[in-house]
């Protein structure tokens, strides 16, 4: 009886919207973990069927848990990233060996990490409003979801060995609004400035084109994904430190420094021969 009056209170917390934040983050992180587990039990023929569930559910689940203070852009640029993260991360899980010693901190992974998002996620949503303290920690955090998830997509695209013209619209795809979002985040504003939408449509014709060239190579999926995901953190750090007037020179050669070791690394590990 006592339980079943606690199930009762809760679920009137949840249809009355009294639950708070982090509670709605915990539920919307538990559900989509047992989705990804899901697409596990289910028929190949309709596993990315499952991942569209998996999409749609974020948006809907993003905007309640975020719900109370979205507004103008904001309900478009803070679902992008939760959305391209579960993307990625439902694609990745198909490529994985099918055992549950992989499959299992895989899902712990991912329900970590869709409640993490969702805390950046708030925090710029606070921080376009007022001054927050943790505005430092969602940038650390958002560049390196948009990073992994950047890797992930990016791992898929390749392992399906499109044509070159594909693979340069799938980039697109991919990077376009990542780097939207996260040079929007430097900025909070309730719009997207001229600066951000002009080093967002740089920034991706610069990976674009470098994911052209990566189409020629005979390249292996993790790296060719290795390779845009390095991109990106180098523009985005760039980015960023541009945005807050601190570049230097010594910056500059760091970022270049880490895009340097990666190339090397893929030029080396790469079948060149037949």
């Amino acid at each position: 009886m006592i339980v079943i009056k606690s199930l009762h209170k809760f679920f009137l917390k949840i249809t009355s919207y009294e639950i708070t934040k982090r509670q709605r983050f915990i539920l919307m992180s538990f559900f989509l973990t047992i989705v990804l587990f899901a697409t596990q039990t289910v028929s190949e023929n309709i596993r990315y069927q499952v991942m569209g569930l998996m999409v749609v559910s974020t948006v809907l689940l993003a905007i309640f848990a975020l719900w109370g203070e979205l507004a103008g852009i904001k309900y478009f640029l803070l679902l992008l990233l939760p959305i391209y993260f579960v993307a990625g991360a439902s694609l990745f899980y198909f490529l994985l060996p099918v055992r549950w010693l992989t499959k299992v901190p895989y899902a712990f992974f991912f329900g970590i990490s869709v409640y993490l998002l969702m805390l950046t996620s708030n925090i710029y949503n606070v921080a376009a409003i007022r001054t927050i303290a943790l505005l430092r920690a969602a940038h650390a955090v958002g560049l390196l979801f948009s990073l992994i998830a950047t890797f992930f997509l990016g791992n898929v695209l390749f392992s399906l060995h499109l044509p070159f013209y594909l693979i340069a619209g799938g980039v697109v795809a991919i990077v376009a609004p990542l780097y939207l979002v996260g040079l929007w985040s430097l900025e909070l504003e309730d719009y997207i400035s001229k600066r951000v939408f002009m080093y967002s449509l740089i920034f991706t014709l610069v990976t674009t084109q470098i994911g052209l060239v990566l189409s020629f190579w005979p390249i292996v999926s993790i790296n060719g994904a290795l390779v845009l995901a390095t991109v990106m953190y180098v523009l985005l750090g760039l980015a960023q430190f541009n945005f807050e007037n601190r570049l230097k020179t010594r910056i500059i050669w760091e970022h270049l420094s880490i895009a340097a070791i990666v190339f090397v690394i893929v030029l080396i590990s790469t079948r060149w021969g037949g």
